[in-house]
């Protein structure tokens, strides 16, 4: 099996495309389906997780290229922003792509300065498919 290759932006596929591994943490299901689905029809691999943080040892064991959190992924309400944090403190994930999502839009607010200087892009929930995918266009460099 191919291992990811941050230089080329993803995992060679079988045909050779670059495919990139993205861990996704909700706490919601029905929300990690929705990332899935969109994540594929970018023609990416998604990774959903609803019992985890993603720490930098699970991010680095996954192989994961990206991550998309949830801003409460986990009862504690900053719990994505916490992992976040430990992921940018880390060397070997503190490049690792990430985008917070969180339907908290007066604690994003709050939390403003804070993620600007961690480089997270926000996605607010709801949002349009389009809006998301923009957003993980400039994340993550198109597959193929």
């Amino acid at each position: 099996m191919a291992r990811p290759n941050p230089t080329l932006g993803g995992t060679p596929s079988a045909e050779g495309a670059n495919v990139a591994l993205v861990l996704v943490v909700n706490d919601d299901v029905d929300m990690l389906k929705v990332y899935q689905a969109a994540l594929e029809g970018m023609g990416h691999r998604a990774m959903p997780r609803i019992d985890l943080e993603p720490g930098p040892e699970v991010v680095i064991e996954s192989g994961a290229e990206a991550v998309i959190v949830d801003l409460q992924a986990k009862a504690d309400a900053e719990s994505g922003l916490h992992a976040i944090e430990a992921l940018r403190k880390h060397p070997r994930t503190r490049d690792v792509p990430v985008i917070l999502s969180t339907g908290a839009v007066r604690e994003a607010e709050r939390l403003r300065g804070r993620l600007a200087s961690l480089s997270v892009p926000v996605l607010i929930k709801p949002f349009q498919i389009e809006t998301f995918e923009q957003l993980v266009a400039e994340v993550l460099p198109p597959p193929g």
